[in-house]
């Protein structure tokens, strides 16, 4: 339950990091409030169509959907919750797929079950290829979660060289994890390293968690 509760942390983290300092206060809300509540639907419809370039239009049926959604997310958790999201987004504005994706991958990590999840991981890349980035490090985090870390080092790997930068400090943090419960201890080690130059915060942990893996080779 508590690495759920951190999946859904990651998920948020993600995505404030991807958005315009302009919407960071909406999402500082979301971030202290674990739960999705109506403005927190809202705010994450306007973040979905800032990082894809759409202008989100207030008609009356997005306004509808948008209701919609808010109900769902609010009513219903888990798989309940992502059943409900699946059958929604069959109908929903192009503008709100993204934005459904997201919470949908997030209600089926909530759920455990983490094959449906990176699926709709996949779907969030297919309706903002914008949001790639973020949709890589959520199926990452599926694979360590369902326990294969390896596969979770050869998305992140190819993330990594993709050239990500702006993901950079995430992407080291995770395979650092993944390459460690794999067995992979030099990567993990050089993936640590690699943090310590953008979290100098946290250079006395990286260290010891350094020492720590170099007395295991």
């Amino acid at each position: 339950m508590e690495e759920n509760k951190n999946t859904t942390q990651d998920i948020l983290n993600q995505v404030h990091e991807a958005t315009p300092d302009t919407l960071h206060p909406i999402l500082d809300y979301l971030l202290k409030n674990g739960k999705m509540i109506v403005a927190g639907v809202s705010a994450i419809i306007i973040i979905a169509a800032g990082v894809s370039g759409v202008k989100y239009m207030n008609n009356q049926k997005q306004i509808k959907a948008q209701s919609e959604l808010g109900a769902i997310l609010i009513k219903y958790s888990g798989a309940k919750q992502a059943e409900e999201l699946a059958a929604f987004i069959k109908d929903a504005p192009a503008e709100m797929k993204p934005a459904v994706q997201l919470a949908l991958a997030k209600a089926w990590m909530d759920a455990g079950d983490y094959a449906k999840a990176e699926a709709a991981w996949s779907a969030v890349t297919a309706d903002a290829r914008e949001m790639a980035p973020i949709a890589e490090l959520g199926k990452a985090k599926c694979a360590m979660l369902s326990g294969n870390p390896a596969d979770a080092v050869k998305i992140l790997q190819t993330l990594k060289n993709g050239g990500a930068e702006t993901y950079a400090s995430t992407i080291n943090r995770m395979l650092g994890e993944a390459a460690e419960q794999s067995g992979n201890i030099q990567l993990a080690i050089q993936a640590y390293q690699g943090l310590m130059t953008s979290n100098p915060n946290e250079s006395l942990y990286l260290e010891g968690k350094i020492k720590e893996l170099k007395a295991r080779l």
